[in-house]
């Protein structure tokens, strides 16, 4: 695989910037964020910080439920987070199933807005794949009726229609979906490889 250090710098690269991975649950959000934290810690001049949609769920967001605007009002929080770190020119990596469009485009605003740049990065991986899973045990309290508003199940997952990068799981590993979001970073000339660490 093609790591950062061998892309070289990218001519004004260097701004805040946000990952933003959504996908049902089950889909490898985490696994997948994780993998890309730690390719643009090893080698990306910014600071990098992963918001993990459950970890946010129990210290940012606590008490907080799972109607559509519940839904909704988590996205933005995470989105506002994300758009903090972008602002002091630092990386956020998000990881959160966000499951509508309108959350979803908020929180680019929201990053936009504080001059960041904003990725989508779609987690394709089909619900039977996610079921068989199931690394929780969600889907299955779900489908057996145990579990309300569930995404996927009886809550809907609205895909992204245009993200700035489509991951099929199930044909791409994670070495692969790394070198992709890489790629994907690196056209738009969005990377910053060189010199020392930044802190913000």
């Amino acid at each position: 695989m093609t790591s950062l250090s061998q892309m070289g710098s990218a001519a004004g690269a260097g701004g805040g910037l946000a990952l933003w991975f959504t996908g049902l649950p089950g889909s490898g959000k985490s696994t997948l964020s994780r993998a890309v934290a730690s390719e643009l810690d090893a080698h990306d001049r910014r600071l990098v910080t992963v918001l993990d949609g459950d970890v946010v769920r129990t210290l940012l967001s606590q008490g907080v439920g799972f109607t559509r605007k519940d839904r909704y009002d988590n996205v933005c929080r995470i989105g506002y987070a994300a758009s903090l770190i972008a602002r002091h020119g630092g990386i956020a990596i998000v990881a959160a199933v966000s499951p509508y469009r309108d959350g979803r485009l908020k929180a680019r605003a929201l990053v936009e807005e504080a001059g960041g740049a904003f990725l989508e990065i779609h987690m394709d991986t089909p619900f039977r794949a996610c079921v068989a899973r199931d690394p929780k045990g969600h889907y299955a309290r779900a489908l057996a009726g145990d579990l309300d508003l569930f995404t996927g199940v009886d809550d809907p997952y609205e895909k992204p229609l245009a993200p700035d990068v489509r991951i099929r799981t199930e044909s791409e590993d994670v070495g692969g979906g790394v070198l992709r979001v890489v790629e994907a970073l690196r056209e738009r000339r969005l990377l910053s490889v060189a010199g020392r660490k930044t802190v913000v």
